[in-house]
C-alpha cells in the first residue's frame, strides 16, 4: 500500500512538473528531454537484447497453462476462457516480444508527436514511466535482477497502465492472493503442530498410565508374594506345634 502511494504522488508530481514548464520559451528543456528519451529507450533495448541472450543460454521446459485470449488491460479474465500449454522458455519469449513491441510503439508514438506537432510533453512522461514501468517487469527482474522464479510464479499477472493513478489498482490482486496462500499455509502448519502436540501428550499420557500398571503389577505381585510367605510360615508354625503335641 505504500508502494502504491508513492507511485501516486510521483505520477501526480510528474503532471503537474510538466504543466509547469514552458517547453516554448525554454527550447534548452526541448533537447533535454529529447536526449535523456533517447538514451532511457537505447538502454532499454539493450536490457532486452541481454535478456533474449539469457532465455535463450537457459532452457526451462517447466509446463505453463496460460489463456488464448490474454484478459484486458481493464478488464478481469474470464474463468472459462481457454488455455493453452507451453514451456518457460516459451512463454518468456512471447512476454519479451510483447515488450519489445510496446518499447517501439512508445519511441514512434512520441517521435511522431513531436515531428508532426511538436508535443514534448508525451517524450518526457517516458522518461519517468519507462523505466518505472520497466523496473517492475518480471522479466527484468529474473534475468537481471536475478530473483528466483519461485517469487514470479508464470503466468504473470499484467499491471493496469493506470494503476499508479488509482493507487495501484490493476496489480493489487496478485499480492492479496499470494497473503491469502501465505495465511492457509500458516494456518495449516499451525494445526499441524497442534495436532502433533496432542499426539505426543497422550503418548505421554498412555506411557504414564502404562508404567503405573506395571508399578501396581508390580505392587500386587509383591503383596501376594509376601502373603504366600506368611501363609507358609503360619503353616510351619502349626505343624512344629503339632509335632510337639505328639512328642510330649
Amino acid at each position: 500500500m505504500a508502494r502504491d502511494m508513492k507511485d501516486m504522488i510521483m505520477t501526480f508530481g510528474m503532471f503537474y512538473i510538466i504543466q509547469k514548464v514552458n517547453f516554448k520559451e525554454n527550447p534548452q528543456y526541448i533537447i533535454y528531454a529529447i536526449v535523456t528519451f533517447a538514451v532511457i529507450q537505447v538502454l532499454t533495448l539493450l536490457c532486452i537484447g541481454y535478456i533474449y541472450k539469457k532465455i535463450q543460454s537457459k532452457a526451462n521446459n517447466t509446463i505453463v497453462t496460460v489463456p488464448k485470449n490474454p484478459p484486458s488491460l481493464f478488464g478481469g479474465q474470464d474463468p472459462n476462457a481457454e488455455t493453452e500449454r507451453m514451456t518457460a522458455t516459451e512463454y518468456d519469449m512471447s512476454q519479451l516480444k510483447k515488450l519489445l513491441t510496446q518499447s517501439i510503439f512508445t519511441i514512434g508514438i512520441s517521435a511522431f508527436l513531436y515531428i508532426k506537432m511538436e508535443v514534448v510533453q508525451p517524450m518526457v512522461m517516458q522518461t519517468y514511466f519507462g523505466p518505472v514501468a520497466f523496473l517492475k517487469n518480471k522479466l527484468f527482474k529474473i534475468y537481471i535482477l536475478g530473483e528466483p522464479e519461485s517469487e514470479h510464479p508464470r503466468p504473470w499477472v499484467e499491471e493496469n497502465p493506470l494503476s499508479m493513478l488509482t493507487g495501484g489498482a490493476g496489480g493489487a490482486n496478485q499480492p492479496e492472493q499470494d497473503q491469502v496462500v501465505i495465511e492457509d499455509e500458516n494456518k495449516t502448519e499451525t494445526t499441524s503442530k497442534k495436532l502433533t502436540n496432542s499426539s505426543t501428550t497422550k503418548r505421554k499420557t498412555r506411557s504414564s498410565l502404562g508404567s503405573n500398571n506395571k508399578n501396581r503389577n508390580q505392587i500386587i505381585e509383591e503383596v501376594s508374594s509376601e502373603s504366600e510367605d506368611d501363609v507358609s510360615s503360619e503353616e510351619e508354625n502349626v505343624k512344629s506345634k503339632k509335632n510337639k503335641k505328639k512328642y510330649i
